[in-house]
């Protein structure tokens, strides 16, 4: 089994993403869609979307996501990402609309830079939220 499809069920396992969501990844790994097939090598390379979002909590409580994942699967990870709830505490977090709301970010803008061919670090955002808490988004083409 290749690696992406071995990060895939890792997500999976530590609840990242649904087994559900885990099926289209693994899904997407055989069939990449013809428009990002073509931006997944540059120059013999394979390339990577590196997605961080780390929240540090006034208690001390984190919560972070770490998702590594070749470019190819950019497109179907980025939307998952913005659907996707964290749960801190008894409050859910619904990361599209957290990011939004604390800094202006959409994923739909950072999705079309990745589809133009952006490389390096897209996004580098630091920010203290609503509740005190410190916010740091990192999304990167590498």
């Amino acid at each position: 089994m290749d690696q992406e499809a071995l990060e895939i069920l890792g997500m999976v396992k530590e609840g990242k993403v649904t087994p559900e969501q885990g099926a289209e990844l693994l899904e997407a790994l055989k069939h990449p869609s013809a428009g990002t097939a073509t931006a997944v090598m540059s120059g013999g390379k394979a390339k990577f979307l590196r997605v961080k979002v780390d929240i540090q909590g006034e208690k001390d409580e984190t919560v972070a996501v770490n998702l590594n994942v070749p470019i190819a699967l950019a497109d179907m990870v980025l939307k998952l990402l913005e659907g996707a709830k964290i749960q801190r505490g008894e409050e859910t977090i619904v990361v599209g609309e957290y990011l939004k709301n604390l800094s202006g970010l959409e994923m739909a803008a950072v999705l079309q830079l990745v589809k133009e061919g952006a490389a390096g670090k897209l996004v580098d955002v630091n920010i203290k939220g609503e509740q005190g808490e410190q916010v740091k988004v990192e999304v990167i083409v590498d």
